[in-house]
């Protein structure tokens, strides 16, 4: 139900069993007459109450994710959607940091996430979105992440337009969030270029509950020797959710008319989430790529960058080094 963060929610909910317990203790008298006793409750009391307002928030952003994916098939136009899809992700990236923050709460291992990161330049801002890249890779790397998918397209020169990676491991989404956007590289004195960077959740394919589908079984009225119009050979499955519906009736057996149908309403919804998660993550990077007010941005001259969040990283050289870049995104994360 709650996919790649149900095992976190599990583990909140059995330390949220002690919780009414712990509330209820904060009231009784001879725990308030004991000052350390009670000092010592009221802590374990804020945790927990920390705790379950983590939970609460995760839970409505997974459910908030459900409900806008729902809309999608009432969409009026591709603006509509556009604007479902750029809302799904922004909940999703919502769901991990919440998810970062209760695996961090309850010391448990965080979630394994996979996300799909894109860069694009143009001619001033390659030098600088080309290390950049290569900085992120080197620290999901030495954080244990996988890299994959690596693709670079050039431009009709020869040279480096995007370039786009799939990163799985833990907290790489939370981490990378802060980067985003289209940030300025300083070329001239009034002059400037875009470096721009996007990360969204890679595209996620569900697995199909056997809740959300109908199975009837009729005659069949096509090829299938003498059990024809003798026995109910035919199936039909239909996905409650999406209302889509498939027959099969080619085969004399039932099972194995059932099971071409299953085969084939699975195929279909795959392929049908497939393309809705392509425009998702399309619509996500187009929304980033437009955040051009950011805190980053970089000057040619003198080789530096500036993020105006972090004292420390104002006009400092850039390419950073590994142990620099590893400290510049934790203070992103801590902010």
């Amino acid at each position: 139900m709650y996919g790649i963060y149900g095992d976190i929610i599990t583990a909140a909910e059995r330390a949220l069993e002690s919780f009414e317990e712990t509330e209820e203790l904060l009231e009784y008298p001879e725990v308030q007459a004991d000052k350390a006793y009670y000092l010592s409750v009221l802590s374990k009391y804020n945790s927990l109450k920390s705790l379950k307002d983590g939970l609460h928030s995760l839970k409505n952003a997974i459910d908030e994710e459900k409900g806008y994916t729902e809309l999608l098939s009432d969409a009026a136009d591709e603006k509509m959607r556009a604007d479902i899809y750029r809302e799904i992700s922004y909940l999703q990236r919502t769901q991990s940091k919440l998810a970062t923050l209760l695996s961090d709460a309850l010391g448990c291992k965080r979630a394994v996430e996979s996300a799909y990161c894109r860069f694009k330049f143009k001619e001033a801002s390659v030098k600088f979105g080309l290390a950049l890249c290569e900085l992120i890779k080197s620290n999901l790397l030495s954080r244990g992440a996988k890299i994959s998918q690596e693709n670079v397209a050039l431009d009709k020169s020869g040279k480096a337009q995007e370039v786009s990676f799939v990163a799985v491991g833990e907290d790489v989404i939370t981490r990378l969030t802060p980067l985003t956007g289209a940030h300025k590289v300083y070329c001239a004195k009034s002059k400037s270029q875009e470096l721009c960077f996007a990360v969204t959740p890679t595209a996620r394919v569900e697995e199909i509950d056997e809740k959300d589908l109908k199975i009837d079984v009729f005659h069949s009225h096509g090829a299938g020797g003498q059990n024809i119009n003798k026995v109910e050979t035919a199936v039909r499955v239909t996905h409650l959710p999406t209302g889509m519906v498939v027959v099969c009736q080619d085969e004399r057996s039932q099972l194995k008319n059932k099971r071409r149908a299953l085969e084939n309403i699975a195929r279909r919804l795959q392929d049908r989430t497939e393309q809705c998660e392509k425009n998702r993550i399309e619509a996500d990077i187009f929304g980033q790529y437009s955040n051009k007010s950011t805190h980053i941005s970089f000057d040619a001259a003198s080789d530096t960058m500036t993020d105006a969040r972090l004292k420390a990283f104002v006009k400092i050289s850039f390419p950073l080094t590994d142990e620099q870049f590893e400290l510049y995104i934790n203070g992103l994360t801590a902010l």
